[in-house]
């Protein structure tokens, strides 16, 4: 089990962080900050590529752990960013 959580957890950070950065180019000014964006992609990633990992106890392999950690982050990005409401900063 250890060696599993050494294998796929350094891919669900890959991911995560992927996320945050892709996130935070695509809305340059409409974003909410790169750590910010950075927190939510591994916070998504992490939780939903561990449950993955418990509901489907078979190995998954890597290239798939990264692709669902990329969709948990986005998933909890594009949460984040339909429920608080942006607030326009006035120069």
């Amino acid at each position: 089990m250890f060696e599993h959580i050494v294998q796929m957890g350094p891919m669900l950070v890959l991911a995560g962080l992927i996320a945050g950065w892709v996130a935070e180019a695509a809305s340059r000014a409409g974003g909410y900050g790169f750590i910010l964006d950075m927190v939510l992609g591994l916070t998504g990633s992490v939780v939903v590529g561990s449950l993955v990992w418990v509901l489907i106890s078979s190995d998954i392999g890597m290239p798939m752990m990264l692709m669902i950690g990329c969709s948990g982050a986005a998933v909890a990005i594009a949460a984040q960013r339909r429920l608080w409401s942006s607030v326009p900063v006035s120069p």
